[in-house]
């Protein structure tokens, strides 16, 4: 370019080129500063640069940008042109879109995981969203520099970006279950516990398939009686043996405490002491056949007529307390004479709640945000791998819209950071050319 510039044809020729629209609309919004002492006309106006111009941003305006990146903010100061604009505003737009509706997903899965925090609860999990929000949002947009010297940060940030999409898409299923499907995720985990513990399609005992083991041990506990007699409890050695044959004797491991006596004889005979079984048999023997189908009735329509979380608040105080808390019985079809049942059967039934404890008081929630996730997460991707995609519903429309704007925005990323414009808006020897040139123009004569 010669060192001689005419200021007045070059800006005759911006104002005529219909592809500068965009620059003369910049133009327009420019700050200048008009100086009167200044003698020669041209030299009165002059533009304020950014640097010059401190324009504070308000904390929302910039706690907005941190959610939805600018499209400008994809590119440096060396060169732009308006169907570049368009492009970056295009990509910022789908990446911003990406991350917003990753932290939407997956808000319930840190929800609980920050649970124990009480009150502090949900502003703990709102600030972590939103950090990982930023910071996604971060790596991608410093991710589009791949100039020389740049191109391995360039490529480590697009990784970083790549991996949190990953992991947030793969949990924006499970939030989105935890967010629809809370209370269906209780009463399946309450529904196997029950399984597990054997307290679901309760039946009436047959007494006389006790029978032989009753007959086992009556004997046994006879003859440990016998050995009892036979010891001296005058001294030291007579009474230590004499407490260890009475343990033996009457043994009841304490982690089935809660169990029902015939879930106990029929399950775990083995960890029961022999006196321990003879009585157990002997008090449903003394039960009347009346009094035994009564009670098996009513357990029957327990379990027709509850959710498994009220049957396990029912039958299983300590279990259902492991893993809930709340009142289960709020709202369900329940009868107090329901649980009017012979106590010698020695089922176990709980209606019972102190005014001030907590744990069965208020609705029924997790108490472990830990194990609500790990069931929900089991729960997704068991229905994905079986292909239940009517049981999944929202959950999995959620999911795959996750996957297509994360596999978008990682492609447009990588596309865009590597395109030549994009490049050459960073070029710092495009930078040092243009300031030339507008220094020459600056400095020319009319």
């Amino acid at each position: 370019m010669a060192d001689k510039f005419d200021k007045k044809e070059l800006l005759n020729w911006i104002e005529t080129q219909p592809e500068l629209k965009f620059i003369r609309e910049q133009a327009n919004r420019t700050f200048v500063s008009y100086d009167v002492t200044q003698k020669g006309v041209n030299k009165r106006i002059s533009v304020i640069s950014k640097n010059e111009l401190n324009i504070k941003k308000g904390i929302i305006h910039k706690l907005w940008e941190l959610i939805w990146v600018p499209g400008r903010q994809l590119r440096g100061t060396s060169y732009s042109d308006e169907n570049l604009d368009k492009r970056l505003s295009a990509t910022s737009a789908l990446m911003s879109f990406s991350t917003i509706w990753d932290m939407v997903c997956t808000f319930p899965v840190l929800f609980y995981v920050v649970k124990g925090l009480a009150i502090f609860t949900v502003p703990a999990a709102t600030a972590a969203s939103l950090l990982i929000l930023a910071i996604s949002n971060a790596a991608g947009k410093f991710a589009m520099d791949r100039n020389k010297g740049n191109k391995s940060v360039a490529t480590f940030l697009l990784f970083i970006f790549f991996i949190l999409s990953l992991v947030k898409t793969a949990f924006s299923g499970v939030g989105l279950e935890l967010m629809g499907g809370s209370q269906r995720l209780k009463n399946m985990k309450a529904r196997d516990v029950l399984a597990e513990k054997n307290l679901l399609n309760t039946s009436r005992p047959n007494t006389q398939v006790f029978e032989a083991l009753y007959k086992n041990s009556s004997a046994d506990c006879d003859r440990l009686a016998a050995a009892q007699d036979n010891l001296d409890q005058s001294k030291p050695s007579g009474r230590r043996q004499w407490n260890k044959l009475n343990k033996q004797m009457f043994q009841a491991p304490s982690d089935l405490a809660n169990s029902d006596v015939d879930n106990l004889l029929r399950n775990f005979s083995g960890q029961l002491g022999p006196c321990t079984i003879r009585d157990y048999i002997d008090n449903i023997s003394g039960v009347s056949d009346q009094d035994l189908d009564q009670s098996y009735n009513k357990l029957q329509k327990l379990e027709e007529a509850l959710s498994p979380l009220a049957l396990l608040y029912l039958r299983s105080r300590g279990t259902y307390y492991t893993h809930f808390a709340g009142d289960a019985l709020a709202g369900e079809p329940f009868e107090r004479v329901w649980i009017d049942i012979d106590p010698s059967l020695g089922i176990q039934v709980k209606d019972d709640c102190s005014s001030d404890d907590k744990r069965c008081n208020g609705p029924v929630r997790w108490s472990s945000g830990n194990e609500a996730i790990k069931v929900a997460f089991f729960d997704f991707y068991e229905k994905v791998g079986n292909r239940d995609f009517k049981g999944l519903g929202s959950s999995l429309i959620g999911f795959i819209i996750s996957i297509i704007l994360s596999v978008t925005a990682i492609v447009l990323l990588f596309a865009t950071s590597s395109d030549m414009k994009v490049r050459a808006s960073r070029a710092t020897i495009l930078n040092q050319k243009i300031n030339s040139i507008f220094t020459k123009i600056r400095n020319s004569k009319e």
